[in-house]
């Protein structure tokens, strides 16, 4: 009888669980933990483009290989379209000038923009949100942000997704500063809420120089009698008290750290450098200035590092595939096997073959060209079956990015054209 208990509770709680994965897409969830985040493709080397703090709502569209979520973007969400692609018009709205457009999805914390999801239509309108001059003054680009086109996603890992997040028990955030805990009593008509507030540990103050001289004023003032009041207190002289500005240093300082920790792409000067700057600036004495200068260096020795990683970010994707290209002429004296036409008509071109892998989530299959190189990873999107055209010259659209450890670009293949008898 016991048994027969077991069996029953067993398969009531398998048929809970398929249940609960069997959901009609989209759908909505939320998250379960802090500063998730949002990233631009299926995969820790799609860059960030937003972080969602814990209980936001998102909309799930599906799920992809190795537990990522195709979620709508969220609100701020945008993306880039070059200036000489569009047309404007009135309202903020713009129109497509040309034929199969690249939308370039956008981040906050960087102006990189490898991944391409969507490629829009001629005569289509997009929305306008704001536009940002790049490159010198003899060679100016005028780039726009639009708000994100139709079919276009962004990705969170699935871990950190819970359809059924605002009606559970104990969920508690990652987050170092402020940890809170919601308990729910069984039974009870009250939710008791404890919030546990653990300050982050305390940064040592920056070393004194081992060597400072303060140069004495040629005409010192005369000492000012007892009796005599001056006018401004050292706070209010320039603002803050001495320890106030020792506490904003060292509030620098901290905050630095933190960003620090993160991903480089994600790192953010906007706010650092002048708030350092001004302390340069107010400071009294020279042990406040050298402390200030200090931390002035150290954020700038950072930006140099952001900056290295945003330019071989942007350029790897195009270093790749010129460097392929380059070996392949040098060892069979050939032109490049993809012609410009194909290249603007397609996301990828080449003879498909299998890909044998054993790392959970790897792309199923390559387009390689004449020589055998791979151009390109590819995955089939819900509904496309590429087996048939195994051994066949195609050319595939769909959304394209670059994978950092694979070395190659990846296309989850939309659309196939069989280019069988043209010349490549």
């Amino acid at each position: 009888m016991r048994l027969l208990v077991a069996g029953l509770a067993s398969c009531f709680v398998l048929t809970s669980s398929v249940m609960a994965d069997e959901r009609t897409f989209p759908y909505k969830a939320y998250i379960n933990a802090d500063e998730v985040y949002v990233r631009s493709g299926p995969g820790q080397s799609y860059y960030p483009t937003d972080k969602l703090e814990i209980g936001r709502e998102v909309e799930v569209y599906r799920h992809d290989p190795g537990g990522w979520y195709a979620i709508c973007p969220p609100e701020g969400s945008f993306s880039w379209i070059s200036d000489r692609y569009l047309n404007a018009g009135v309202d903020n709205l713009a129109v497509v000038n040309e034929d199969r457009v690249a939308a370039r999805v956008g981040s906050r914390f960087s102006d990189i923009r490898d991944v391409i999801q969507v490629r829009l239509h001629k005569a289509e309108v997009v929305e306008v949100l704001d536009a940002k001059q790049t490159g010198t003054a003899s060679n100016r680009t005028t780039w726009y942000k639009i708000a994100p086109p139709s079919g276009e996603f962004r990705w969170v890992a699935g871990r950190y997704v819970d359809p059924d997040y605002p009606h559970e028990g104990l969920r508690t955030t990652h987050s170092a500063e402020n940890r809170t805990a919601r308990i729910e009593t069984p039974g009870a008509d009250s939710t008791v809420l404890a919030t546990a507030v653990a300050s982050a540990p305390r940064q040592p103050a920056l070393e004194e120089p081992s060597r400072i001289v303060v140069p004495s004023s040629p005409d010192p003032l005369p000492r000012p009698s007892e009796d005599y009041a001056p006018i401004f207190s050292p706070k209010t002289a320039r603002g803050i008290s001495p320890e106030e500005y020792q506490a904003e240093l060292e509030a620098i300082d901290l905050e630095l750290s933190g960003m620090l920790s993160e991903e480089p792409t994600v790192w953010t000067f906007d706010d650092l450098r002048p708030r350092c700057e001004e302390l340069v600036e107010t400071a009294e004495t020279a042990v406040e200035r050298g402390r200030a200068r200090v931390l002035l260096n150290k954020i700038t020795r950072f930006e140099e590092i952001k900056r290295r990683y945003d330019a071989i970010s942007q350029t790897r994707a195009a270093n790749e595939r010129s460097n392929r290209q380059l070996a392949a002429m040098q060892r069979e004296n050939v032109p490049p096997a993809l012609p410009p036409e194909l290249e603007e008509r397609f996301d990828g071109v080449g003879e498909l073959r299998d890909v044998v892998s054993s790392k959970p989530g790897a792309p199923r299959y390559a387009l390689v060209d004449d020589v055998g190189e791979v151009r390109c990873y590819v995955s089939p999107s819900p509904g496309v079956n590429l087996r048939p055209y195994l051994g066949r010259r195609i050319g595939i659209n769909g959304n394209r990015a670059y994978i950092l450890d694979q070395r190659a670009h990846h296309v989850m293949a939309k659309h196939v054209s069989v280019l069988d008898g043209r010349r490549m």
